[in-house]
Formats: C-alpha cells, sequence, structure tokens
C-alpha cells in the first residue's frame, strides 16, 4: 500500500426505509469501493480509519410498518494519495 490518505467523492442522496430495517457493517477505509453507501459525510480518509457502509434496507410499499427517512452518501470515486 504506497498511499496513507483517501479522498472521497460522493453523491448525497435520501432513501425511505422501514424503521429498523437499516443493515450496516464497519470497514477498514483502504477497503472502501466505488458504490458503497456511507451514512455520514467524509470527503477525506485515513487508511486505517473505519467507517459504517450500509450492506441493506428495506422498504414494503403499503405496510403499515413505520418508516423513516435518512441521509445516504454514494461514493462515485475515490483519490489514493
Amino acid at each position: 500500500m504506497h498511499y496513507s490518505t483517501l479522498e472521497l467523492k460522493l453523491e448525497r442522496d435520501s432513501i425511505v426505509i422501514d424503521r429498523g430495517s437499516l443493515k450496516t457493517k464497519r470497514k477498514f477505509a483502504f477497503l472502501l469501493e466505488e458504490g458503497d453507501i456511507l451514512l455520514r459525510e467524509r470527503d477525506k480518509l485515513q487508511v486505517h480509519e473505519e467507517v459504517e457502509v450500509v450492506v441493506d434496507y428495506t422498504y414494503t410499499e403499503g405496510s403499515k410498518r413505520p418508516k423513516e427517512t435518512i441521509d445516504i452518501y454514494r461514493i462515485k470515486e475515490i483519490v489514493k494519495r
């Protein structure tokens, strides 16, 4: 590994999900890939920092299950420095 920081270009979006259905996992920054979804806007990371990445969520239309709106940040590009 010949880099120590990652600069991320992110695309912000809001999604509606079934409350309590969000599944995340912690991932080291150097394992991030374009297309991963972050819960926090962070445009510069050290390679060994841990970040929370969205793995899965559900939204069921027409269900009485409570909904919530969350902001997500999709990685569009990763620049290694």
